[in-house]
């Protein structure tokens, strides 16, 4: 008969990790997982530069794009920006997501009164759609941006140069 001295069953027998610390372990990581994700998110969607879209794909070669015109997206949403090559003539577009988080964001350009000049951009990342190009020189042009379910427009616009 075993005495209360013998040790031979509990020498066996490893000690139980507590379930409670490996789980806060497991929810720490994924909380601060998630906490980078968001701020990375954030910051990207912050980051887009109008104006260097514009110039990184300069159709007309030679010349830069100068912004000549902007609307706000309603509810802090974003900015569509308008811009112009004096040196080609081309006309540029961008839709910058300016909200918290990604989402579906558009851009269009065409020539005013002119279906055939349209060009359209959309992004699923959610950070920027665009940059998108119509030749305009001496032509007004009409541009359209949307994030998420917000948009704006500019009718007409940039016509003299």
């Amino acid at each position: 008969m075993p005495t209360t001295h013998d040790t031979r069953e509990e020498a066996a027998v490893a000690p139980r990790k507590s379930r409670g610390r490996v789980w806060t372990s497991a929810v720490g990581a994924v909380a601060v997982a998630a906490s980078v994700l968001v701020m990375t998110s954030a910051t990207v969607v912050q980051a887009a530069d109008p104006a260097a879209l514009c110039n990184g794909g300069n159709p007309g070669g030679g010349g830069t794009f100068g912004q000549v015109n902007s609307a706000a997206i309603p509810g802090g949403a974003g900015t569509l920006y308008l811009f112009y090559n004096n040196t080609t003539g081309y006309n540029c577009a961008v839709t910058v997501n300016t909200g918290v988080g990604p989402t579906y964001v558009d851009v269009g350009l065409r020539q005013t009164g002119n279906d055939g000049t349209a060009r359209w951009g959309s992004s699923g990342n959610g950070q920027h759609a665009g940059p998108v190009y119509v030749a305009a020189r001496g032509i007004c042009v009409d541009t359209t941006g949307a994030v998420g379910d917000q948009s704006t427009a500019l009718i007409g616009t940039n016509c003299g140069t």
